[in-house]
């Protein structure tokens, strides 16, 4: 996954296969040296919901770095400008008119080998498998983003727990910090000496 380049498409897709929304979920549309398309749970190519807060869409991500360029491209699928959801593409082949057209944000490694057999699919005349291909399970070894809160929380402990360190330092340094007159101007205190001066030199 292209995380550093279309980190939206990729945290909708890890959160995605994460929850097991993709869990049985059928490639409603192959077509031969070009693609297969899924992530419709519905299995009609309407329907899918994005991972984020009411299921809403989200924009497109493009850059030059990434192409249609080869078998084995993921790529979002859309019915037009920044209505990513869950549905999404892998490539048999280049196509390199869906550049900027279509967010890339990973590509396939290994199982190459599986890739041109599923090229190979016998459809109906609406490009629906004859026999489903469906996405058994999905599974989340590492999750980039979560590893980055994760550090961003521990940074930010560490930084509190060093302003609680330097506090506590300055606490211990000042001896009035708990006396009853520490908010005080120190005027009752200097008129009773002055008094107690006063007796003592004069009586």
């Amino acid at each position: 996954l292209h995380c550093d380049i279309a980190p939206q498409a990729c945290d909708n897709f890890i959160r995605l296969c994460k929850s097991g929304y993709y869990n049985g979920v059928k490639f409603h549309r192959v077509i031969r040296n070009f693609m297969m398309q899924g992530g419709d749970p519905e299995g009609t190519g309407r329907g899918g919901k994005s991972a984020f807060e009411g299921g809403a869409p989200f924009r497109d991500e493009f850059d030059s770095r990434l192409t249609h360029t080869g078998a084995g491209v993921l790529s979002m699928a859309n019915s037009g400008r920044d209505t990513n959801r869950s549905q999404f593409f892998i490539t048999f082949k280049s196509c390199e008119h869906l550049n900027n057209k279509h967010t890339i944000f990973g590509r396939v490694v290994g199982g190459g080998a599986a890739l041109d057999a599923l090229n190979e699919t016998e459809t109906d005349r609406k490009e629906r498998p004859i026999e489903p291909i469906k996405i058994i399970k999905t599974q989340v070894f590492v999750n980039p983003f979560e590893t980055i809160l994760d550090d961003e929380a521990a940074q930010k402990k560490e930084e509190e727990d060093k302003l609680k360190e330097a506090q506590l330092l300055r606490d211990s340094m000042d001896v009035m910090k708990n006396h009853p007159k520490r908010s005080s101007t120190g005027i009752g205190i200097q008129g009773r000496c002055m008094q107690m001066l006063k007796y003592c030199c004069f009586r």
